[in-house]
């Protein structure tokens, strides 16, 4: 039986996420309350450097409490055990990833959510099995036709062709803005962790 989303959030944070991150050139790191109100994503330089900690960005903190105006001590003071709910309501319940077929290869979706957003990982699947309406939600055919795809495939392989699309994803992510792409130095981490959900990884074996 695959592990509980759960219990895989609570794994990947402590295996993947630092503590407390302030590095300025990381857009997750940023929060402008103005941007958050009007639903923008969040920008480097632009607003308070808050930080994230345990991988949980200032924009996520601002959705699982309701504080639209997220201070950098409230991230300081943010526990694993916090970190672990945010995870679980924000990049499982609430973008319905739990309706999806439970496999190791659906625990790297709800990862990619994670680094992503529920919406950006959604998309991505949904181009990957054919959906015809690529809307970035779960439903119930999305969730149909990725059962579907996933069981023709087999695990393995639909874990492998999921990780080609979060590497070619992120490859286009880091080298949008050109060689001096303030992305690229965080690529090599991208693509590591991406295969470190793959078939014959040690993950592999303890997720099953």
């Amino acid at each position: 039986m695959t592990m509980s989303p759960r219990a895989f959030m609570a794994g990947s944070i402590r295996t993947h996420e630092g503590v407390l991150s302030m590095r300025p050139e990381d857009n997750g790191n940023w929060f402008s309350a103005a941007r958050y109100k009007a639903g923008l994503p969040q920008k480097r330089n632009m607003g308070t450097l808050v930080g994230s900690k345990y991988g949980v960005t200032a924009y996520a903190l601002a959705n699982f409490t309701g504080d639209n105006d997220i201070q950098p001590w409230e991230m300081a003071a943010l526990t694993f055990d916090k970190a672990v709910d945010i995870a679980e309501h924000i990049y499982v319940k609430a973008p319905r990833f739990d309706m999806l077929l439970p496999s190791r290869c659906t625990l790297s979706i709800i990862d990619k959510g994670w680094g992503s957003g529920p919406g950006q990982a959604t998309k991505l699947l949904q181009r990957l099995i054919g959906v015809n309406a690529v809307d970035g939600k779960v439903g119930p055919a999305t969730a149909a036709a990725y059962a579907a795809w996933h069981n023709r495939l087999g695990e393995e392989e639909a874990a492998r062709r999921w990780a080609a699309e979060r590497i070619r994803f992120d490859t286009k992510l880091a080298t949008n803005e050109g060689p001096n792409d303030p992305d690229r130095i965080f690529l090599k981490g991208w693509n590591n962790r991406t295969n470190s959900f793959l078939p014959d990884t040690s993950w592999w074996r303890s997720a099953a």
